[in-house]
C-alpha cells in the first residue's frame, strides 16, 4: 500500500510539472510572432482552461502535502500578466460625470451581415439589431462582416443606419461585390466629420480587414481603426468535431483538417497583426481601435495590437466578458483599444443573441493637458 501511494504521488508530482509547464508555454503565445512558434499559439488559446487545471493543483497539494504547492504556484506566479489581460476585477457601478466634459460613445459590431442568410433562424434578426442600434446610439460605429445592397429593399444597410442613427459620415471599406450591387465589407459611422480615411497594407501581407478614418471630434481629431483579422474559418463540422459531438469525433481527417486550418490562420494572423500595429504606432492622432481580432487576450495579436492603448473591458468590467457566441463561452476575441490620452467612462458587453459576436461599447472623454 506504501508503495502505492508513493508511486502515485510521483505520478501527480509529474502530471503537476506537465501542467505547469503548458500554462508558461501558453503565457508565452503573448510574446512569440506565430509565424516563427505558431504551435505556442494553440497553448495561448487554451490559457483559460490551463490556468484552472493549475489552480485545481495548487489546492490539491495545499490540502494533500503543501511542499509541492510550489509547482503550480510558480507557474501561477509566471503567468500573472497575461492573467490581468484575460481578467478583469472591477466590480463597482460605473457612475459617470459627463455633463462637464465631452463624451463620446464608441461601439463595435461584427454584425455577421445582418444575418442575411438566416443562421439564426428568425426572420426579425435584422429588425432587432437596428432596434438595439437605436437604443445605443452611438457617436462612432464600427461594424465589421457589413452587408449592404444598392437594390433590394430593407438591405440597403449603408443609408438606412445613416439615417436610423442620425450619424451623416461614413467609410464603407467593401471586400466584395456580386452583381454589382451586393456589397460586403467593414463600415465606420461617425457623428463627427471624417477628413480622411484609408487601409492598412503592406505587399504581400493579406491585410483585407483593416481600415482607419480620421475623424474631427470636439476634442481634435482622432484615428479610429476598425479592425478585422484572420479567422479560423471553422464550419458547423468542424465545431462539431471539436465538440464531440456525433460520429465527427472520431473521425482524425477531420481532426487533421481542423489542426491545419488554424495554424494557416496563426500564420497569416501574426504577418496581418504586425502591419497594423506599425501603422497604429506612426499614427499622428490619439488611436481608437475597434473590432474583430479573431483571437484571445492571451495571445501574440491581443498583446502586440494593444501596445500601451486602453482595453476598456479591463479598465471598466469584470470576469472574462466573452464577446463569441458560439462554441464555450470563455472567448473575448472583440476589443475597443483606447488611446491612453483619453479617459473610459464606461463599458458594456451587450448580450443579445443577434450574432455570433455580442457588441461592446464604451463612453470616452478627452484626459486633462
Amino acid at each position: 500500500m506504501k508503495k502505492l501511494l508513493t508511486f502515485l504521488r510521483r505520478s501527480m508530482v509529474i502530471v503537476s510539472s506537465v501542467i505547469a509547464l503548458c500554462l508558461i508555454v501558453s503565457v508565452s503565445a503573448s510574446y512569440f510572432p506565430p509565424g516563427k512558434a505558431w504551435l505556442i499559439a494553440f497553448f495561448g488559446l487554451a490559457f483559460i482552461p490551463i490556468l484552472v487545471l493549475n489552480f485545481s493543483i495548487l489546492i490539491f497539494w495545499i490540502i494533500v502535502r503543501i511542499k509541492y504547492a510550489f509547482i503550480p504556484f510558480i507557474a501561477i506566479l509566471i503567468s500573472s500578466p497575461v492573467f490581468f489581460h484575460v481578467f478583469a476585477f472591477h466590480f463597482a457601478k460605473q457612475n459617470v460625470n459627463e455633463s462637464d466634459t465631452i463624451s463620446i460613445k464608441l461601439m463595435s459590431y461584427n454584425v455577421r451581415n445582418f444575418d442575411l442568410y438566416n443562421w439564426e433562424h428568425n426572420s426579425n434578426t435584422k429588425s432587432n439589431i437596428y432596434k438595439m442600434l437605436a437604443e445605443v446610439q452611438p457617436d462612432i460605429l464600427c461594424f465589421q462582416e457589413f452587408y449592404s445592397s444598392d437594390k433590394d429593399k430593407g438591405w440597403t444597410n449603408e443609408k438606412d443606419i445613416s439615417k436610423l442613427l442620425k450619424l451623416p459620415e461614413h467609410f464603407f471599406s467593401i471586400t466584395n461585390t456580386v452583381e454589382k450591387y451586393e456589397h460586403w465589407g467593414m463600415c465606420t459611422y461617425s457623428r463627427y466629420p471624417i477628413i480622411s480615411s484609408g487601409f492598412v497594407g503592406r505587399r504581400g501581407v493579406n491585410i483585407n480587414a483593416c481600415i482607419f478614418t480620421d475623424i474631427k471630434t470636439p476634442a481634435g481629431v482622432v484615428r479610429v481603426y476598425n479592425v478585422h483579422l484572420q479567422s479560423f474559418h471553422l464550419n458547423y463540422k468542424d465545431y462539431e468535431t471539436i465538440g464531440l459531438e456525433n460520429d465527427s469525433a472520431l473521425n482524425l481527417n477531420a481532426g487533421k483538417s481542423i489542426f491545419s486550418k488554424m495554424k494557416k490562420t496563426y500564420v497569416t494572423r501574426g504577418a496581418q497583426v504586425q502591419v497594423v500595429a506599425k501603422h497604429i504606432r506612426a499614427s499622428p492622432y490619439p488611436v481608437f481601435v475597434c473590432g474583430d481580432f479573431n483571437d484571445v487576450p492571451s495571445s501574440f495579436t491581443y498583446n502586440t495590437l494593444r501596445g500601451n492603448l486602453q482595453d476598456a473591458f479591463l479598465e471598466k468590467n469584470w470576469g472574462i466578458g466573452f464577446t463569441y457566441d458560439y462554441w464555450l463561452p470563455i472567448f473575448r476575441i472583440d476589443y475597443l483599444l483606447i488611446d491612453p490620452r483619453w479617459n473610459i467612462n464606461s463599458f458594456k458587453v451587450i448580450g443579445e443573441d443577434l450574432s455570433d459576436h455580442y457588441p461592446v461599447v464604451t463612453t470616452i472623454s478627452p484626459g486633462a493637458e
